[in-house]
């Protein structure tokens, strides 16, 4: 999987960060899918201090719910227009990643994403949205310092 798109995602998430005034972390990473998406990005986290939770399928409305939630109520920003623009923009990123991969699959339209609910002590209760792609994953990080 070409890296680029990731990285992109994770700089913006960085600029949003900012917009928070630091207190969250927003990020973006890419790990290998041998067998399911969820067990496989587990055992990417080993080396970290995190505990993934409770799963649930996602699509597009579930993505929106969830940068809403975890992201966008966070920001110092309050015009609607502009959160949805930003969220429009995440979407795209998330959209390039993996159609750069494998241009005939849309996970976030047919529900295969996965928000996955995670603990760790820095971060306390936070979610990550996971999007299977082939043998490669691309994980979304919203957290709030705990």
């Amino acid at each position: 999987m070409d890296e680029q798109p990731i990285l992109n995602l994770d700089g913006y998430l960085l600029s949003l960060r900012r917009l928070s005034g630091n207190r969250c972390d927003f990020w973006a990473e890419i790990f290998d899918i041998e067998n399911d998406a969820k067990s496989d990005f587990n055992r990417s986290l080993s080396d970290r201090d995190v505990t993934l939770l409770d799963s649930s399928p996602a699509g597009y409305r579930e993505v929106d719910e969830v940068l809403e939630k975890h992201l966008f109520s966070k920001l110092a920003v309050a015009e609607e227009a502009l959160l949805k623009l930003f969220a429009w923009d995440i979407v795209e990123y998330i959209e390039m990643s993996y159609r750069l991969l494998e241009p005939k699959i849309d996970p976030l339209y047919s529900k295969e994403a996965i928000l996955i609910n995670a603990e760790s002590k820095f971060h306390g209760r936070y979610v990550y949205i996971v999007i299977p792609v082939k043998n490669r994953g691309v994980a979304v990080g919203l957290a709030t310092r705990a």
